[in-house]
């Protein structure tokens, strides 16, 4: 488990330790959308990274998002890590809308140490 740390000298903010703001975000992201999946995904929050991110016909306020997670049964270690695929729409008119969603069964610890951004 990775930690934050952040310094302080009076109010100014001096440094930043830890997990990178982009990922933070990316956490942020998913934990919000993650909330419109079924039940049946509840385990795949492990992980989570934002894939990429569309603009749908140039519009700031209309998205096209592909995400992902490992599931949590993974990290006991004794069965390999399966992935979640998201692809989803986000819109003012629709809101966010799960438009496919893909299960990777047993992906490799390769792929799983990409997805935790471990590798090395």
């Amino acid at each position: 488990m990775k930690k934050l740390v952040i310094v302080f000298v009076g109010l100014h903010l001096v440094g930043w330790y830890g997990v990178p703001k982009n990922e933070l975000l990316e956490e942020t992201l998913y934990s919000q959308y993650y909330s419109y999946l079924d039940k049946t995904y509840s385990d795949f929050i492990l992980c989570p990274k934002i894939d990429k991110i569309e603009r749908i016909e140039g519009d700031i306020r209309r998205h096209k998002v592909y995400a992902s997670a490992l599931n949590y049964d993974g990290h006991h270690g004794d069965v390999p890590y399966d992935r979640i695929l998201l692809t989803l729409t986000d819109t003012p008119e629709n809101g966010v809308k799960i438009n496919k969603v893909t299960i990777q069964k047993g992906i490799s610890e390769k792929e799983s140490l990409l997805q935790c951004r471990q590798e090395n």
